[in-house]
């Protein structure tokens, strides 16, 4: 199939209405076909967008630009990634407008994001869902991204990537893995853990879905609510105390999220440790996810290589995976793109 020439037959998962649970919240589901973006291809324009948080550091855009060199990629900047207005990157419109003005361009390819912060649910709603259906292309990011990667899945039945921001310093192996997942028609294969943890056990198979837990758990009950029921949760997070990982772990059980998964993956929890202040004595955030999670008696796979550090994978959000949590292995038995 040529790029640019793609003939949809899922129409009907753009703006589908969502199933309703029991108690009346609403409930996210994944098409039951994803669609595939075109892989990305040397000489290929990719968008930059600042969704979430402002520019902060002017090396943050030159690791943007090492990391499309590297890729052979060109790239091309939003409009308004300069733009700062308090915490976010710029007026709620400007920022969807750029990442808008990439997803109806033929000529882009890709989208990534360049950083993470705070900003991206409050664009959910003037995202160009149809456009990204109607193109299939590729869109990268993590952490705050995590709000529109799953949003994309669930709306478009796309193939969403969870993965390093262009604007982090990166290791050798990220930077391999985003070539093997957006830029190679091979299937992505068996991906180890550096070391299975004492929560690690059991056998799953199923659509991955998640990402950062404080997204994960700010859009429970809404709309854009990641789509847990049947399908492997990742989640991760960054410099958050463990009560706070109990709290927002507690709302997912609370909202019967977290009883509705086929396995958990856990990424990195860095730096999610008690703060000055914090009521004391804590538990550590190892303690924590065990009493939160174990008594769910899921299959679950811990030390994925997820979330807040520099040598991370690029998973497929929405695609079929499979984890050996007493192995340590995740595997995905094809290529994420066309």
């Amino acid at each position: 199939m040529k790029r640019g020439a793609f003939t949809t037959t899922l129409a009907t998962c753009v703006g589908a209405p969502l199933a309703t649970a029991g108690a009346g919240a609403p409930v996210q589901k994944l098409p039951q076909t994803m669609l595939k973006p075109f892989r990305l291809v040397k000489g290929d324009k990719v968008g930059l967008v600042a969704l979430g948080g402002p520019l902060r550091h002017a090396e943050d855009l030159e690791s943007a630009k090492r990391l499309a060199a590297t890729l052979g990629v060109r790239l091309v900047v939003g409009d308004h990634l300069h733009d700062q207005d308090g915490y976010l990157a710029g007026r709620d419109a400007a920022r969807a407008d750029d990442f808008n003005r990439f997803a109806r361009d033929p000529s882009v390819r890709a989208i990534f994001s360049l950083r993470g912060g705070y900003g991206t649910m409050r664009v959910l709603d003037r995202i160009d869902y149809g456009a990204l259906h109607a193109d299939p292309k590729i869109v990268l990011g993590f952490s705050d991204m995590t709000a529109l990667l799953n949003a994309i899945a669930a709306r478009t039945g796309l193939i969403a990537f969870h993965g390093p921001v262009a604007g982090h310093r990166l290791s050798e192996r990220a930077v391999a893995g985003i070539h093997g997942a957006l830029m190679s028609s091979r299937a992505l294969g068996v991906l180890r853990v550096p070391s299975t943890g004492p929560l690690s056990g059991g056998r799953a198979r199923a659509r991955l879905v998640g990402g950062n837990l404080s997204m994960v758990a700010a859009l429970s009950g809404t709309p854009y609510a990641v789509a847990c029921a049947g399908n492997i949760l990742m989640l991760e997070d960054v410099k958050e105390a463990p009560y706070r990982i109990d709290r927002m772990l507690t709302q997912l059980t609370l909202s019967g999220d977290l009883a509705s998964v086929a396995g958990i993956a856990l990424g990195s929890f860095r730096d999610c440790i008690p703060r000055e202040g914090d009521d004391q004595p804590s538990w550590t955030i190892d303690e924590t996810l065990r009493d939160r999670l174990v008594p769910l008696k899921k299959p679950m796979i811990t030390r994925v290589l997820a979330g807040h550090i520099e040598d991370q994978w690029t998973l497929p959000l929405g695609m079929i995976v499979s984890f050996d949590g007493d192995a340590g292995t995740m595997t995905i038995d094809e290529s994420a793109v066309r």
